[in-house]
Order: C-alpha cells, then sequence, then structure tokens
C-alpha cells in the first residue's frame, strides 16, 4: 500500500478541482484518490493515481476503501449546497451530516490500523453564522470564529454540526487524541474563474462575473446594499494548503475564518463595468435567498488564521479582477 495516499471526495467540485491541481505540482503527493458521484472531470483525471466514482453515503464503498488503502490525508469536500440544501432539508441532511460521519469514521479506521492521526480537512462556511434581522448584521460588524452560532439554514446547521462531529472524533475517539487530526475553514463566498457556480447563495457575484463575461444579461438575486465577505479560488485553495501544512502546535483552533474583501453587490457591479462597460447587470431580488443571506456577516475577522499559520489573501477587490478573473475569462469566453 502507498503510505502517502490522499483522499478528496467532492473531486468534481470547483475547490476539488483546484486543490487535486495544487497537490498534483507537488511531487510528494504521488498518490491522490479522486472520488466524486460523477465521471471524474478530464481537467484532472490524469492528476489522480485512482478515479472512484460512488457515493459518500454508500458505507460498503467506504468499508472497501478503507480495507484497500492506507490513507494519510482526507479532504472531504462533498456536500450539498445551501441553496440546494434549502430545497431539499432531508437529502442535504443525508449528505452533509451523514456523509461527514462516514468519512470521519473512515479516518478513525484508519487511524487505528495505521497507528498514527490521519489528517482531515472540512471546509466549512460562513452559513454556521446567524444574525436576526439586519439591525443586527449591522450592528455585529466583523465576526470572529466564537460568536452567532445561530444558523438560519439547514446548509448552516449541517456545517456547524460537522465541525462539532469533528471535533468530538479528534478529542474523544482517539487514543490519546493520535488518531484524527482535524483542521476546518469557515470559506465566505468563493469565486472562481474556471466554473460557472450552481447551488450556492454567495453565488450573485460570480454569477454577475460569468454573465459579463459572456456578454449576457444578469439579474442579481440579492438588494444593491446587500454585504457579505468573499474571496478567490487561488486564494482558497492557498488557505487549505497553509492550514493543512502548519505544524499541530501552532493551532489554538480546529476551525478559523478567512476572507479577502466585503463588498456590496453594488459595489462588486460597478467594478465589472469598468472591465465590461456594456454589461446589463440589474437587480431582481428572490426573497429566499436574500433572507439566507440577510442572515450571514457583512465581514468575518480572520486574525486568528493570520496568527496560527500565517494565512495572508493574495487578492483584494480590485487585483482579484484584474490579475486573475478578468485575464481568465478573456481567455474562456474569447
Amino acid at each position: 500500500m502507498n503510505e502517502n495516499t490522499i483522499l478528496i471526495t467532492g473531486a468534481n467540485g470547483e475547490m476539488g478541482r483546484g486543490l487535486i491541481s495544487m497537490l498534483h505540482n507537488d511531487k510528494a503527493n504521488n498518490n491522490i484518490i479522486a472520488m466524486d458521484i460523477k465521471n471524474i472531470d478530464n481537467s484532472i483525471s490524469s492528476y489522480c493515481s485512482t478515479k472512484i466514482i460512488g457515493d459518500i453515503l454508500n458505507v460498503n464503498l467506504i468499508n472497501e476503501i478503507n480495507k484497500k488503502y492506507n490513507i494519510k490525508t482526507i479532504y472531504h469536500l462533498a456536500a450539498l449546497l445551501s441553496t440546494q440544501a434549502e430545497l431539499n432539508p432531508k437529502l442535504a441532511h443525508d449528505i452533509n451530516v451523514e456523509g461527514t460521519l462516514n468519512l470521519l469514521n473512515l479516518a478513525l479506521q484508519q487511524g487505528k490500523s495505521q497507528e498514527k492521526k490521519i489528517k482531515f480537512f472540512f471546509p466549512s462556511s460562513i452559513a454556521v453564522y446567524g444574525l436576526k434581522n439586519l439591525k443586527e448584521k449591522y450592528n455585529a460588524g466583523i465576526i470572529d470564529e466564537k460568536k452567532f452560532h445561530n444558523p438560519t439554514t439547514i446548509y448552516g446547521c449541517n456545517k456547524l454540526y460537522c465541525e462539532h462531529l469533528g471535533n468530538y472524533y479528534a478529542n474523544n475517539y482517539s487514543k490519546n487524541n493520535n488518531y484524527i487530526d482535524f483542521r476546518s475553514i469557515r470559506f465566505p463566498g468563493i469565486i472562481s474563474s474556471q466554473t460557472i457556480p450552481s447551488g450556492g447563495t454567495s453565488d450573485y457575484i460570480p454569477e454577475m462575473l460569468h454573465a459579463a463575461a459572456q456578454n449576457q444579461k444578469y439579474y442579481c438575486f440579492v438588494r444593491d446594499n446587500t454585504q457579505i465577505p468573499f474571496m478567490t479560488m487561488p486564494d482558497a485553495i492557498d488557505a487549505i494548503t497553509k492550514i493543512m501544512n502548519a505544524p499541530k502546535n501552532n493551532l489554538k483552533s480546529t476551525v478559523y475564518n478567512v476572507r479577502a474583501f466585503s463588498p456590496t453587490a453594488e459595489e462588486f457591479r460597478k467594478q465589472i463595468l469598468q472591465f465590461f462597460p456594456n454589461a446589463i447587470i440589474k437587480y431582481k431580488i428572490n426573497s429566499q435567498r436574500q433572507k439566507m443571506v440577510d442572515g450571514w456577516p457583512m465581514d468575518t475577522d480572520d486574525s486568528a488564521a493570520k496568527k496560527d499559520w500565517k494565512w495572508k489573501p493574495k487578492y483584494n477587490l480590485q487585483s482579484s479582477l484584474s490579475q486573475y478573473l478578468i485575464p481568465e475569462l478573456i481567455k474562456i469566453y474569447n
């Protein structure tokens, strides 16, 4: 068995593709298992030593993986995103909670059989926070990791519970805490040039951008003054790399905020118009999605991540557009 095996669930997602591409460039990671419910995308297929088409809810499949491989690290990215989750709360719970539980049990079995810690990365979300109304949201301002754990969506409930599950498994099922090294990041909205988003409630900004790049009219589903934090996909991948490479003793927590910029929808629209002056971007509010975003913080405090594992975003709002998003989108759509 290869001792450097890395398992990545949700491999076909925006984050999965970026992470696999990054790990492939590190020659120490020479045995990547990509797992997804659909065929692994051609853009990353050649980077993976093993491709598993299957469901994280399939316990028999998880058991087969446990028997066949010695896994050192698990990146559990598979999830049902926020907007889709609201349409089917039961399915969201099954995938987001039961699926995570299956992967934590896999990590536990691997840790016991190998008698060492298995690193486990779990991407959480600002959806774990819940503000009662806009007044509380504006008064709360920048929120750290310890406040407002009152999620208003099933997705946020799932994510917060799984953070607790990860800590529980790391601290209670491990002999001398020696089997699971659980690490999690609460991501803001993520903007990628490579894939058009689907199913996320923060997707109004990347959708706006992709529509403008394709010369398509776009109706933004939130108000013009809606404000939550964002970051680019390259910075998100970099954050995962940094927290997973950080010495365990440096980490004062298992869950950290990260962010890069926090524009209103209108501020971002005006930035886009500087690059695509003919873009038609209007507002058509979706009350359900607006309510979800209104429950999330205007911005988050990522000072703990900066202190403990030297987190620092590469891109601010302006440079994300001029140096990364716009050049890449022009290549894709022109």
